[in-house]
């Protein structure tokens, strides 16, 4: 026997189904993004005073009740003023738009080198490298390592890439219990 869905029911697919993607996009995002002047996303809604197109300034991720929920920020142009949006207030169809003006970053490269060593460093130190087989040189270069690791590396890393404006993560209300 065959079974058939109603359109709403095909419908309700396609919205959870672009909810999804966009706590997707959000999440790849850092949890918040924040669209650019010219770069707005528009959606049909159907707010209490009826239909209207709303302005998509931002989007993110809030923890309510220990469930990730999207939060939309939006300017009702027609009404003159910003408004928060639900996602049943946003017309089938259209959430897609909100998560296709969000750019998809990639990453190629998953790890950076921090420094080398040659044996040039070590004749510059005053050491006679010449007989240095290269398996000394790699476990002189662990050690460095290793040795930079306990005593500079992490807190360099927290200082300089505050300096350079990189945000930290938010805690989460689970991490803090």
């Amino acid at each position: 026997m065959n079974e058939y869905k109603s359109i709403y029911a095909c419908y309700e697919e396609i919205k959870q189904r672009e909810i999804r993607e966009l706590k997707d996009a959000v999440r790849a995002a850092r949890g918040q993004y924040v669209f650019q002047k010219d770069k707005h996303p528009y959606v049909m809604c159907n707010l209490d005073s009826g239909p209207c197109d709303i302005r998509v300034d931002s989007v993110e991720i809030q923890n309510i009740s220990d469930v990730d929920t999207l939060v939309i920020f939006g300017y009702d142009e027609q009404a003159g003023q910003a408004v928060e949006i639900s996602l049943e207030d946003i017309a089938y169809g259209h959430i897609s738009f909100i998560t296709e003006a969000i750019p998809v970053r990639k990453f190629t490269q998953s790890s950076f080198s921090i420094s080398r060593l040659s044996r040039e460093d070590l004749e510059q130190q005053g050491f006679d490298a010449s007989d240095v087989d290269d398996k000394t040189m790699q476990r002189l270069a662990d050690k460095l390592g290793d040795d930079y690791c306990e005593q500079l590396f992490w807190d360099s890393l927290d200082t300089i890439a505050e300096c350079m404006g990189i945000p930290k993560k938010k805690k989460s209300k689970k991490s803090k219990k």
